[in-house]
């Protein structure tokens, strides 16, 4: 009995992405912008082979493996290999490019070659929208004449694209995808049929000409502690909150420190690079911090060291919070010794109270009187 494959191919272009049941996303490549591609032909071509197919007699299996990427240049000066499409205009500028297809599988498949927009998921990752979901931004200015098409296995299909940018664009970064999508449906382990949306594509970078203002912040910074039996080597969970308010595409290196009074056992780490934020964008991210001591007061600060922002100066931005950390470990501990003093000195007490009056008469248990001589004056 064969059994069915499904491969998507990223070819350095877009990350393909599936999911079971709703709607699916990708997470795409970047690299920065190029200028605008050559005017490209008005019809889809199919042309040859893109990779060997496998042989489903001898392999005993379908194979369904492509990818999305921008069409080779016509220009022999420029490079052929371009992972996205990448431009800087200015509005009301018209483009022509194609985009290829490549079918690596062993059998034909169905494509629906769409433009969409982008935007920064949960994780702050590029993402885009579902495929039934209309765009509003680049997406919308894309045009592309034959929206559906099937390529024969190991062949692969050039389709030309315009995109019109509106007079009113404004200036700065719009960012978007190319995507080839073909649609599939499966059951899940109890026989629930199951819609599959299997894209692979490519970005679309579109930079307008104008003011340009690079604005990445960060703020609400927010800190809570778990603590541990030793006072000093605590963990601070610190979240805080990444906006990109400029025009830009942005992207940043994030350091994170927590300290006690006056600087005291102060611990600082360095985090992954940020995600691209794109502009308008913004994410809530969260970081451990170690080896904390908790001095009754801590003192967290999150600094955010933006990228160059594309040959855009950029400013550094910093967000603080303080926070009460009792040392609830070394509290207990004191509470401890206190309580038990306090019963250690109660027990003293009752010792002496229940010991005899030594001056006491052993007959009658009461102090002897001492009768005092009249004094003469």
């Amino acid at each position: 009995m064969s059994s069915r494959r499904f491969v998507l191919l990223a070819t350095a272009s877009l990350v393909a992405s599936c999911a079971f049941g709703g709607p699916v996303r990708a997470a795409l490549a970047t690299t920065p912008p190029a200028p605008p591609s050559t005017t490209r032909e008005a019809t889809a071509t199919t042309t040859g082979e893109s990779q060997a197919p496998a042989d489903p007699a001898t392999s005993g299996e379908i194979v369904e493996e492509w990818a999305l990427s921008p069409a080779a240049s016509a220009d022999p000066d420029e490079a052929g290999n371009r992972s996205e499409f990448a431009y800087v205009v200015e509005p009301g500028t018209e483009l022509e490019d194609a985009v290829t297809v490549f079918n690596s599988g062993n059998v034909s498949e169905d494509f629906r070659i769409y433009a969409t927009d982008a935007f920064n998921n949960d994780q702050g990752q590029f993402d885009i929208l579902p495929g039934e979901q209309d765009p509003t931004g680049v997406g919308s200015w894309v045009t592309i004449p034959q929206e559906r098409i099937t390529v024969p296995p190991g062949k692969q299909a050039t389709i030309p694209i315009k995109i019109k940018i509106p007079l009113e664009a404004a200036a700065g970064d719009h960012a978007g995808a190319i995507v080839a999508s073909s649609p599939t449906s499966g059951s899940d382990a109890e026989g629930n049929v199951l819609n599959l949306d299997r894209r692979t594509g490519s970005r679309i970078y579109i930079r307008v000409n104008g003011p340009l203002r690079a604005d990445l912040a960060v703020t609400d910074v927010s800190t809570t502690y778990d603590q541990s039996v030793n006072p000093l080597g605590g963990t601070a969970h610190v979240r805080y909150h990444v906006e990109n308010r400029g025009n830009v595409r942005l992207g940043g290196t994030l350091t994170a420190s927590v300290a006690g009074p006056f600087g005291i056992g102060k611990a600082k780490i360095t985090l992954p690079d940020m995600p691209e934020l794109l502009p308008g964008e913004d994410v809530t991210l969260t970081a451990d911090v170690e080896d904390v001591p908790t001095l009754m007061l801590g003192a967290t600060t999150v600094r955010l060291t933006p990228s160059d922002g594309l040959g855009i100066e950029t400013k550094a931005s910093e967000s603080k919070d303080t926070s009460f950390v009792p040392p609830i470990p070394l509290l207990l501990a004191l509470f401890v010794v206190i309580v038990g003093l306090l019963v250690w000195r109660a027990i003293q007490r009752r010792r002496r109270a229940g010991e005899p009056d030594t001056a006491a008469d052993p007959e009658t248990n009461q102090a002897p009187v001492v009768e005092l001589e009249p004094q003469h004056t």
